[in-house]
């Protein structure tokens, strides 16, 4: 819904900016989606007039004038002799543009220039290059500048002084389903002025009495309403010797301005109206209204045949059945009621005779005929959301008197109004302390009542129920919204100022749940996990039963599962994460890193039990690929698995975990290690993927899988942080090479530094390991760089060299390592 300020100051006072009334309109709950300013005609001229006129140095047909716009003093030079010192005249200003004329694309802007090395800081104008008749406007014709009356305020903008309006600002509305009455002007005007107090100023309407002769309409035409169900109300009101031709410019601008193209004065009318009333209406050409038996041209509502056809205004053709609801004549359909007239019954430049039809159509019932027909027309959208039914005869009224006012023409008869059942006016009472409750702020119940009247709902009682007052409210007809008490609560909550009642937490909503914890913890793992470049997947808690017996004997079947995909609970993560291995790979994604968390099912003792892991699976290259080089396209292996589980059990704050290699394969996995809790308590395992079931899944790369117990690592994982600070004290490296049998594990290096105790070692790194050539069959070359720092002083060569060879000693006592060169 398009409106303009100009056009809601007709109805209601409003002195505040445009900013102010988007603010104002927002807390009402009008969502202001744009705000367009429009600059009114004749923009930068002003009244000006000439102080003194003298001759150009450099040309003998050019002056230069000293002139005064109301704020100052300007230099023009200017080509016109019409004029004299004191004559008033337009002057545009420097940064404005000139009107557009016909066939111009691009306006002339005025500039700060030299004509003949003089200085011109604007241009006086004449009525040609302002695109004015003077005569129209009570002025001289003559060539030259368009002279103007003495009594012109220098300074003035020159639309005020012709009486035209100037800028306007256009506002775009977002109105809610809920709010037909939104989508018109007055509606909005109502709300402004319930909340600013200002009065609603709603148009008088009166009409001339109908002639002696035509003391009822049945002598221009005739109603008859056959479908009641669809159309509980129709008015219609004729109006004879109206002169079709161009609105006039206020209709015309009015309607431009919201974004409806004019069309001829009676059009625009029922647009105008439908946009200021939000009730739509139509014009009949009445002389296309075919007579009945009487003898008299006769609106038929009905619904249409199966199977007629109908051809709408915009030439469209329409296969029509029982549910699409028709305004007919004697002889055939002659609009699509509610959604669009006829190509044979709209009006034309010659009409004489109009009949104006209001009438209020059921939402359901348009709704149905604007989708089926795919026509979407400003009448369908406001009817489809519910028009006010006791708004279709003074609309109708409103529209006649704007017609007489700008066609002419004289009111033929009487309206009909065809209403064979009225609906009941909805009351609905108000408990003033309930109000109080569910808004949590006090208001008083005369300003809630006070609230309720300024939006136009009566009040017709008051009461009390159980010693607190009480008062009913009869719903106006405009209000399809209110329904409910709390409908009136919500009325006053939004005049009283949404901004204005505090935000408290609902009781009750507050509270805490022992998960709450462990779901915090669970959280730090995706934390961890997806910093260390890993993206989550999320898998189905029930998979196959084939997939399940892969990675447990112990599967928990269900006794009415709904397809033989999806009969088992999943023991475990990792056929989840293989599938999501698959797809990727089927999308061209072979580089895959992911981690899920979830719960797994397994049976103890014929019992199932419920519990939560965390697992990993890696295929493809390492790292994206990189500009430094094509190592970083190297595939992920069985180390960088182990690394990334690592580093998670280190920042859950695990220590003493064992990682111990199986000799042989598993039923789901080629080569794998345990985890262990100080080599006892099982936390998972981690390896690769069997070939062949790789294959299965049509993964090409190796596939590393990992899964852990997470309810044991959150329960053994110490969270708690401590702060080490910087070291003070340079650091001394030492690095050994030694050759040691194959079986010697990078674990026993550590347990064998540990057994030695050196002073002073702060970090040990295995930097390469070697099996080739110089290194004995069945044996390996193991290089290690060792750090050795000391906390509160520089270490000296000989203290950190004699430490180093006790460590070396123990490797070759308890590895039987022998030193390389």
């Amino acid at each position: 819904m398009k409106v303009t300020l100009n056009w809601l100051r007709n109805y209601v006072d409003f002195d505040g900016t445009p900013e102010e009334l988007t603010e104002r309109l927002t807390l009402l709950g009008l969502e202001v989606e744009g705000v367009e300013r429009l600059a009114g005609p004749f923009e930068g001229v002003v009244v000006a007039q000439v102080l003194t006129r003298d001759k150009h140095p450099n040309a003998d047909k050019l002056s230069v004038c000293r002139v005064a716009d109301g704020r100052g003093e300007r230099q023009i030079v200017c080509g016109a002799q019409n004029f004299k010192a004191g004559d008033k005249v337009p002057l545009i200003l420097p940064g404005a543009s000139l009107p557009l004329k016909a066939g111009e694309t691009q306006p002339f802007t005025i500039k700060v220039g030299k004509i003949r090395s003089v200085e011109s800081h604007g241009m006086m104008c004449s009525h040609e290059e302002l695109g004015l008749d003077p005569e129209a406007i009570g002025h001289r014709r003559e060539d030259g500048l368009l002279i103007l009356r003495e009594d012109a305020t220098v300074g003035q903008p020159l639309a005020e002084y012709l009486g035209l309006s100037g800028s306007d600002v256009v506002f775009d509305l977002e109105v809610t389903p809920n709010r037909p009455d939104l989508n018109s002007v007055i509606g909005i005007a109502r709300e402004i002025a319930a909340v600013t107090g200002k009065p609603l100023r709603l148009p008088q309407v009166t009409l001339p009495e109908a002639p002696a002769a035509a003391t009822s309409i049945s002598t221009s035409a005739s109603v008859r309403l056959e479908a009641a169900d669809l159309c509980p109300r129709y008015t219609a009101r004729v109006i004879r010797g109206v002169k079709v031709g161009p609105s006039p410019a206020w209709l015309r601008s009015t309607l431009e301005k919201v974004g409806l193209r004019s069309i001829n004065n009676v059009v625009d009318l029922s647009n105008y109206v439908m946009l200021e009333t939000g009730q739509p209406l139509h014009t009949f050409d009445l002389r296309h209204i075919r007579p009945n038996a009487a003898g008299l041209p006769e609106v038929v509502i009905r619904r249409a045949s199966d199977g007629e056809k109908f051809t709408t205004l915009d030439g469209r053709e329409h296969t029509l059945n029982p549910e699409h609801l028709l305004i007919a004549d004697a002889a055939g359909g002659i609009a699509l009621a509610g959604v669009m007239g006829g190509s044979n019954s709209g009006i034309q430049d010659d009409t004489t005779d109009v009949l104006i039809e209001s009438a209020y159509f059921t939402p359901t019932g348009i709704r149905r005929t604007s989708k089926a027909l795919a026509l979407r027309t400003d009448a369908s959208y406001r009817f489809e959301r519910g028009a006010d039914v006791h708004a279709a005869e003074s609309a109708g009224r409103r529209c006649a008197q704007l017609l007489l006012q700008v066609a002419g023409g004289s009111v033929s008869g009487e309206a009909v109004d065809a209403f064979p059942n009225p609906p009941q006016a909805k009351e609905l009472t108000l408990r003033h302390d309930r109000a109080q409750v569910l808004l949590g702020v006090e208001i008083p119940a005369a300003t809630q009542a006070g609230f309720l009247a300024g939006l136009g709902i009566d009040e017709v009682g008051q009461g009390s129920r159980t010693g607190s007052p009480t008062s009913v409210w009869r719903v106006p007809s405009w209000r399809v919204d209110l329904k409910r008490e709390v409908d009136l609560v919500e009325e006053v909550a939004r005049l009283f100022g949404v901004d204005r009642i505090p935000s408290t937490a609902p009781r009750g909503a507050v509270g805490s749940h022992p998960f709450d914890a462990i779901y915090d913890r669970f959280a730090e793992v995706r934390r961890i996990l997806t910093g260390l470049g890993l993206d989550e997947a999320q898998g189905q808690t029930l998979i196959s039963d084939a997939a399940a017996r892969r990675v447990s004997s112990e599967v928990v079947l269900l006794a009415n599962p709904l397809s033989s995909d999806m009969n088992a609970l999943r023991p475990s993560l990792l056929p989840g994460l293989l599938d999501s291995l698959s797809h990727n790979l089927t999308r061209r994604n072979g580089d895959v890193q992911l981690f899920e968390i979830g719960r797994v099912f397994s049976l103890q003792n014929g019992v199932a039990r419920e519990g939560w892991r965390v697992a990993i699976a890696l295929t493809g290259a390492r790292d994206p690929r990189f500009w430094s080089g094509a190592d970083r396209d190297a595939k992920a292996d069985v180390y960088d698995l182990k690394g990334l589980v690592e580093e998670l059990i280190e920042r859950l704050g695990l220590r003493g975990v064992v990682y111990a290699r199986r000799p042989e394969s598993t039923a789901l996995m080629l080569e794998s290690a345990t985890v262990t809790l100080g080599g006892k308590m099982p936390l998972g395992q981690l390896g690769q993927l069997l070939p062949t079931l790789a294959k299965r899944h049509d993964l090409r790369d190796a596939v590393l899988l990992a899964e852990l117990d997470l309810d044991v690592l959150l329960a053994r994982g110490n969270p708690a942080r401590s702060f080490k600070p910087l070291a003070a004290f340079p650091s001394i490296q030492r690095d050994v090479a030694m050759i040691v049998p194959e079986a010697v594990t990078h674990e026993a290096v550590l347990a064998a530094v540990k057994q030695a105790k050196p002073q002073h070692l702060e970090a040990v790194e295995l930097f390469d390991v070697f099996r080739g050539k110089h290194v004995p069959e069945g044996h390996k070359s193991l290089a290690y760089s060792f750090t050795y720092r000391a906390a509160d002083r520089t270490l000296k060569d000989e203290e950190v060299q004699a430490a180093h060879e006790r460590l070396v000693a123990v490797f070759q006592s308890a590895l039987g390592a022998t030193l390389r060169a």
